[in-house]
Parts: structure tokens; C-alpha cells; sequence
């Protein structure tokens, strides 16, 4: 008997990443991010608890908790639901991260 585990290894976010709660419960017509309506860039991907992409028309609750990042029109371009224990975890903030200067 073959038996598959499903083994979910931690997930990088970029740097960027926020966190908010996505409402998709009336897509196509209004997407909101932590109550504000959002649009979601041409090339927007949504990944699942287990990192697979799925279609926005798949996504219909109303209190997801995410991480996203935005585009350079302020567009959420990708979206991460988050597991119990992701949501546990605060993500770094751009002030702890450490910035090198460029060197002349």
C-alpha cells in the first residue's frame, strides 16, 4: 500500500510582502484587501496553503489571511494563503531588514 505524506516545507515571502485579509467573495466585480477594493494585476498569481497557483474564481471566502505583493501600479501581483502557523509568524519588517550601500 503506497501511502503519500504531504509535507509542506516553510515558505520563503519576498522582502516586500504584506499581510492583509483578502475578500474575494464578489470576484470578478470587487476585490478588497483588508476592506479597501484592490485590483489584481494581468499577471496575478494566487498560491494556496500548499503552494499550488489557483484560479481567483476558485477563491471565494470572505476573511482570508495573506501575504501579497504589489506591482509598480500598486496592483496586487501575487498572493499567498497563509496556514495557521504562517499566520503565527509576523513578517520582518522593512526597518529590520538590513540594507547594504552601494559602494562608489
Amino acid at each position: 500500500m503506497s501511502v503519500f505524506a504531504q509535507v509542506v516545507a516553510d515558505r520563503q515571502f519576498p522582502p516586500q510582502a504584506k499581510r492583509g485579509v483578502l475578500d474575494m467573495s464578489n470576484y470578478p466585480a470587487k476585490v478588497t484587501m483588508d476592506g479597501v477594493s484592490r485590483r489584481l494585476s494581468v499577471s496575478s498569481r494566487i498560491y494556496s496553503v500548499t503552494n499550488l497557483i489557483v484560479v481567483p474564481s476558485s477563491v471565494t471566502a470572505s476573511n482570508l489571511v495573506v501575504n501579497y505583493t504589489e506591482n509598480a501600479f500598486h496592483d496586487i501581483d501575487k498572493i499567498w494563503i497563509l496556514t495557521q502557523s504562517e499566520i503565527a509568524k509576523t513578517l520582518p519588517t522593512s526597518s529590520s531588514q538590513s540594507i547594504m550601500p552601494i559602494a562608489n
